[in-house]
């Protein structure tokens, strides 16, 4: 199913910190020590460092000692590689502060709320009283699903990132004098993603402590999509990656559609608004464009650039049951960006690594998909592997700064960005 979302973050060690402070998170077994990975030296390029912060949400408390490896639960992962491209966009730094002044103190929604992780929990009037006892920002919406039931949903943002969490109870909270009531929203997730979870949802899960009230469980990866990328969505994923559509509604001028890929528990959905439901003039629609003219600049003829620092904006399915020659012969057909493996490391071995959906946020494929025709020309030269973020130790395979295979201008500064620096 779906495994994680990661997102490119200039300070992943300071949200890793504030997950921890919150949520019931543990960090996977391959993380690099002291979240820094060491890169060597290479030719032109001094030794650099990658950062790292990532955990996953879990149900049982592991031995000390760093946890198990990754895939007892739902990764949520921030990385900093400082010396991948963002060619022809804008910075990570740039698109953070972006977040930061649309997402404000929260108390107003914005179209930018919709680039989240959805979990259900069922203490979520406890996630209320800590937010509000330490003073973070949060915004409160309520909805309806599944014959008029009522859910309420409190949508949180990592400090200094781009990862926004939104936790979903079926439930109303209790307010005091001087809080705002909860905003009516659409409907947030999928009725068969909430019938699934309905005993964690409705609170009534046999739960043994306190402690374990508080676990959350992931139900969907949500994007914001442009109207141009979401007349695009049900092709890619419907008859490209051959997913189920969970979900298609349109009212009150926002549209949503939601996809599960074969064996998946976890939803993908994704919500247009008009563009006046974002603040500031740099909208959803320019976001993906930027990303677009990024993977267009360093990937168009380069499947095996490893470089593409917005990669790290990504969700990963692995699935035993995924239509592979479906997902091969859609990418022959119509070549949406992708990345190529030549294999030997991590779960996909050669082939089809990644591929970026319509609105330019990747998609790690730990399918096994196998070799897109562009890059079966290039098995007899030694590529190095697309990035992931850990290996164990010090070893990070994306210590990668080879630029010969990518695209674009070489060196390690961006082109001038196309949408308006923030202030």
């Amino acid at each position: 199913g779906i495994s994680k979302v990661t997102h490119s973050s200039s300070q992943p060690q300071a949200g890793k910190k504030w997950l921890y402070k919150y949520f019931p998170v543990q960090s996977p077994g391959d993380e690099c020590t002291g979240d820094v990975c060491n890169c060597a030296a290479a030719k032109d390029t001094p030794a650099w460092h990658i950062y790292q912060g990532r955990v996953y949400t879990t149900r049982q408390v592991s031995p000390s000692g760093g946890g198990p490896p990754p895939g007892n639960g739902f990764g949520l992962h921030l990385v900093n590689v400082p010396k991948h491209l963002t060619t022809g966009g804008n910075t990570t730094e740039e698109v953070e502060a972006q977040f930061a002044k649309k997402l404000g103190d929260m108390t107003k929604f914005d179209a930018f709320m919709d680039f989240n992780a959805v979990f259900a929990t069922s203490d979520l009037q406890g996630y209320k009283d800590a937010f509000k006892k330490d003073g973070v920002q949060y915004f409160v919406g309520t909805w309806t699903a599944l014959m008029d039931q009522k859910y309420t949903s409190i949508i949180v943002h990592v400090p200094g990132s781009q990862l926004i969490l939104e936790l979903v109870q079926k439930v109303s909270l209790t307010f005091d004098e001087d809080e705002a009531q909860p905003v009516t929203l659409e409907q947030r997730v999928p009725d068969s993603a909430l019938a699934a979870q309905e005993k964690r949802l409705t609170g009534v899960e046999d739960v043994s402590s306190d402690a374990s009230s508080s676990y959350i469980v992931s139900l969907v990866v949500n994007r914001a999509a442009s109207e141009k990328a979401m007349g695009e969505l049900e092709d890619f994923y419907v008859a490209g990656m051959g997913t189920k559509k969970t979900h298609d509604s349109t009212a009150n001028d926002v549209s949503k559609k939601c996809f599960l890929w074969p064996g998946a528990t976890v939803n993908l959905c994704f919500t247009n608004r008009p563009d006046s439901a974002t603040a500031g003039d740099w909208k959803v629609g320019d976001f993906e464009d930027m990303l677009n003219n990024v993977h267009a600049t360093l990937l168009t003829g380069h499947p095996f650039c490893s470089m593409d620092k917005w990669f790290d904006n990504h969700y990963a399915i692995d699935s035993q049951s995924a239509d592979n020659s479906k997902i091969l012969k859609y990418v022959n057909e119509r070549s949406p960006y992708h990345i190529c493996s030549e294999g030997g490391f991590g779960p996909r071995g050669a082939g089809l690594a990644t591929l970026f959906d319509p609105t330019g946020w990747g998609i790690q494929l730990d399918l096994g998909v196998g070799k897109p025709n562009d890059c079966k020309s290039s098995v007899n030269s030694k590529i190095s592997s697309p990035p992931l973020e850990s290996d164990g130790g010090k070893f990070n395979p994306a210590c990668t700064v080879d630029t010969s295979k990518c695209g674009g201008s070489p060196g390690p500064s961006p082109g001038p960005s196309p949408g308006p620096s923030p202030g």
